[in-house]
């Protein structure tokens, strides 16, 4: 009986001892990498909703401060609150009988500071230079995003000669600006083209205004930037 015994202890301890078996250890972490696979999926499913929710967010903040009138990004007015001033304070105008300008503002080469740079650096600089503009003209005048590089100004009772003088402010102002490359520190070069058409010398028709600033800032662009035309007569 005694030597039953002992031979059932000494199987007992061989198989706690027993080595494990290495097809059920290759089961076991096939099964945990697999977990490990899904996990991950599921987290990067997870992150791709959070990406969609966050691009819908974004469009619906758009969307409502474009109904709102308001730039996304410049805060300014926008392009059709800007053509509805532009339409009411022309036909002011021409009941008060005073003059009328219209400035047209583009910043030179800001598709290629998009493009070198990114699409932040080329933000920043549309920011910085609405600031400019906003500071530049008067309370009563209308600062507005245009679309792309342009902005736009209204500037009420100002012939081009005034409007050229603001158009120069606010160009040395932008050629001034400090804005640095991402990496390396280094300035960027920021500097902007400016086009001047006033009632009534130019048109007494907001399209025909925004006809003769824009020939006139295409010209502006054509001459080598950084400058400021009043449109032709």
């Amino acid at each position: 009986m005694k030597a039953r015994i002992q031979e059932m202890l000494q199987t007992f301890h061989g198989q706690a001892h027993k080595a494990p078996d290495p097809v059920q250890t290759s089961r076991r972490s096939a099964g945990v990498g697999q977990q490990n696979i899904s996990y991950e999926k599921l987290l990067r499913e997870k992150d791709r909703e959070i990406d969609r929710l966050r691009h819908q967010l974004a469009n619906a903040e758009a969307r409502l401060q474009e109904l709102m009138g308001q730039d996304v990004l410049t805060s300014l007015p926008n392009r059709h609150v800007f053509k509805e001033h532009l339409t009411h304070s022309l036909k002011r105008a021409l009941r008060l009988g005073y003059s009328l300008s219209l400035m047209l503002i583009d910043i030179d080469h800001l598709r290629e500071i998009n493009l070198k740079y990114g699409h932040e650096v080329g933000d920043q600089v549309l920011v910085e230079v609405s600031k400019i503009l906003r500071s530049s003209v008067r309370e009563i005048d209308m600062p507005a995003r245009w679309g792309g590089e342009e902005l736009v100004t209204v500037l009420h009772e100002t012939d081009a000669e005034g409007a050229s003088v603001v158009a120069e402010r606010v160009r040395r102002r932008i050629s001034m600006l400090e804005i640095k490359e991402p990496k390396t520190g280094k300035p960027i070069k920021i500097t902007a083209s400016l086009a001047v058409a006033c009632y009534p010398q130019h048109s007494n028709e907001p399209q025909g205004l925004l006809e003769a600033a824009s020939e006139a800032l295409i010209q502006a662009k054509e001459d080598g930037c950084n400058r400021v035309l009043i449109a032709n007569k």
